[in-house]
């Protein structure tokens, strides 16, 4: 049985589509910085302590870190995510200030 060229190459452009779709989702951890965020919510789970900032639910993996953090204030936060994972602070400093007050890998 004689396959038709349009078959592999279509099989091709597939795979292709599929591979650059699995990297940039699951491959590339992704950053975002936000300028003067105010701090609307603090809350705490079973599964961490998490932080609203502009309508973002973030992750903040140092306890300590999220207890300094004050509701109402404005922060400059960066974050990141990858995959299916929860968007996580890296960083966060108040805004228009020289002292950072938690975060960095």
């Amino acid at each position: 049985m004689k396959t038709h060229p349009f078959n592999w190459i279509a099989t091709i452009i597939i795979v292709a589509i599929l591979a650059i779709w699995l990297t940039y989702n699951y491959g590339m951890i992704h950053s975002k910085h936000l300028e003067e965020a105010t701090l609307t919510e603090k809350t705490h789970h079973e599964d961490g302590y998490y932080i609203h900032l502009n309508d973002k639910k973030l992750h903040v993996k140092d306890t300590s870190t999220w207890m300094l953090l004050e509701t109402g204030e404005h922060y400059n936060v960066t974050y990141e995510w990858y995959g299916m994972k929860k968007p996580y602070v890296t960083e966060i400093n108040q805004a228009h200030d020289k002292d950072q007050i938690g975060g960095g890998h």
